[in-house]
Parts: C-alpha cells; sequence; structure tokens
C-alpha cells in the first residue's frame, strides 16, 4: 500500500510494507540514490513494483535499511546507510527506513560553533544523512582544510566524522617565547613552508604570521629568529593589488610602497641587474614578503622558508 503523507513543510512518501506493521520506507531524495550497496549478495533484483523493494529490504534486515528504487525499469538496489553517502542520479528514488531518523540534536562541542548542512535546518528529527559542521569562532579566519562534523547514520545516532584530521579548538602556546619588547608570544617555525602554508599553521596556532612592522615588532621576532642571515616568511601580500601591501597585522597598512606609519625598510639586493636591485622590483611576480636581516624583500609567495607566529 502506498500512502503519501504531508509532514511539517515538505513531503514523505511512505511504503508500509504488507505483514509488518512496524516497517515503513520514506523516500528521502527524488533523482537521488545512495551508494556504495549493502554487499547482501542480492543487492540489485528486479521487482514488480515498490512495495516488492521494501519487502525484499525488510527480508535483509539489518544488512538493509534502504534502497534505490527506479521504476523506469522496475529495478531496486538494497543499501546499508550506515556508510552509505547520497548522490544525484535522475530517475532514481532514494527510501529509508523511515525509524532512521535522529530524534536528537547533534552534540554540542565545547569552545565549537555549529552549522547546519545538507539542507537541514535543525529541526529535529534530522532526516538520515543530515550534517552539522563545526567551527571555531577563534580561528575563524583560517578553517581547517578538514572540517569537523557529525552525521546522522541512524536512529538517534550521530556519528563524528575528520576527528582525527581535524585540528584542536583549543590555542597552542606550546613553544612560544613571550617577548618583553611587545608582551607578545613568538615561536619560529623551521618550516620551509611558502605564505599560504605558514599563515595556516600561525592561524591553527591562535596566532598570526609575523611581520616587521615597528622596531618594536623587529626586536621581538629575533627573539626567536636571531639569525639576520637567514630569510623568514611575513605576513603580507600585495596580490590583490600591486603595489598595496596587506599585513596580517590589521594595524600596519602599506598603500602604494608607502606606509601610513614612517617605517620603512625595503633592502637593495646588489647581486641582481642593474635598474632591479632596489625592492620592491618583481611586479605581479613577487607577491609575497620575507625578512633578511633588518631589510623586507618581494619574493614569489611560491617561495618556502622558515617563520615566525605571533600571538595578537
Amino acid at each position: 500500500m502506498l500512502l503519501i503523507l504531508v509532514v511539517a513543510a515538505f513531503l514523505l512518501e511512505l511504503v508500509e510494507i504488507s505483514g509488518y506493521k512496524s516497517t515503513t520506507f520514506q523516500q528521502l531524495k527524488q533523482d537521488g540514490k545512495f551508494w556504495p550497496l549493502a554487499g547482501t549478495g542480492r543487492d540489485v533484483v528486479k521487482v514488480r513494483g515498490l512495495v516488492d523493494c521494501g519487502s525484499i529490504c525488510h527480508s535483509l534486515r539489518p544488512a538493509c535499511n534502504s534502497f534505490n528504487w527506479f521504476p523506469g525499469n522496475l529495478t531496486c538496489e538494497m543499501v546499508n546507510t550506515v556508510n552509505a553517502f547520497l548522490e544525484d542520479a535522475p530517475g532514481a528514488m532514494a527510501y529509508v527506513n523511515a525509524s532512521s531518523v535522529c530524534y536528537t540534536s547533534p552534540p554540542a562541542l565545547e569552545n565549537r560553533t555549529m552549522y547546519f548542512s545538507y539542507g537541514w535546518n535543525g529541526s529535529l528529527p534530522a532526516p538520515l544523512l543530515s550534517e552539522v559542521s563545526y567551527d571555531c569562532p577563534i580561528f575563524s579566519r583560517c578553517p581547517p582544510l578538514v572540517p569537523l562534523k557529525a552525521k546522522c547514520i541512524g536512529p538517534n545516532t550521530w556519528q563524528l566524522l575528520n576527528v582525527n584530521v581535524t585540528p584542536s579548538c583549543l590555542a597552542n602556546t606550546q613553544g612560544y617565547e613571550l617577548s618583553t619588547e611587545d608582551g607578545r608570544m613568538y615561536k619560529r617555525y623551521p618550516g620551509p613552508m611558502n605564505r599560504t602554508e605558514a599563515s595556516r599553521v600561525c592561524c591553527q596556532d591562535g596566532a598570526i604570521l609575523a611581520s616587521d612592522t615597528s622596531g618594536i615588532t623587529y626586536s621581538s621576532i629575533r627573539i626567536v629568529a636571531m639569525d639576520t642571515t637567514e630569510a623568514i616568511l611575513q605576513g603580507a601580500t600585495d596580490e590583490a593589488e600591486e603595489g598595496t601591501w596587506i599585513y596580517e597585522d590589521t594595524s600596519f597598512l602599506q598603500v602604494n610602497n608607502t606606509p601610513i606609519t614612517s617605517y620603512n625598510w625595503w633592502g637593495t639586493n646588489s647581486s641582481l641587474p642593474a635598474g632591479q636591485q632596489q625592492a620592491p622590483n618583481g611586479g605581479r611576480d613577487k607577491n609575497c614578503l620575507s625578512l633578511l636581516g633588518e631589510y623586507w624583500f618581494d619574493i614569489p609567495c611560491s617561495t618556502e622558508l622558515p617563520f615566525v607566529c605571533q600571538y595578537f
């Protein structure tokens, strides 16, 4: 028997299996299907209709708790949604056991903000495969490459994803040294990394990529990076607009190679051809910045160097 019910703000198509009062499947997605299949040995079968799909899936439980229905060729695919993903598939319909929803909220995690995803607005019950992601407010400008997530995988069962590869949500002060010059903390990383990579490392510590923006900051950097013959990356780039250098230290802005303060330490490289010795000299080929000795030099952003992180 096929019943069409209107529930809340959306339609659920329910397939009730005759003879199994407690077994009802709901359509989760039109023109979509689950993968991979259950691995039951009867994963793909030809049937007379939709109800037969549900009957076969029910007979194969617990290995099958969902199925893909292809009305165009009367084909049914059996799925175990514990490890399944949902993808677009024109002409297919994805059905799940109606009890495979989460009536409980996703776990709340300390120091993290929760965001709903995959079309779910946070109202309960949460459909199967609903997901939330967790961000760290203190690292809002550097979201991790692999975010922490929670996924509804069965009745009131939320599974945390990427736990082992998502950085901690706590600031990392290990290895940082306090500068008596400005009261901030600094740490040298040997790298070598390019600016994007180095900036992410600092950000996930809760810090910024340090730059020589004042005599006091320069002295603080030299507490942890004492070798003045070693070039180190700075947290600045003019990628957006040539000659307008934007620093991770937002208090320092340089427009058209002229700082808004009098602090200016562009260097000279006598090994370069005449006319190119005075930095900055790279145009669109050198959009990042290094510190060598006490001077600034523009460098390609692919350049990998040691760097210093600064708690700000």
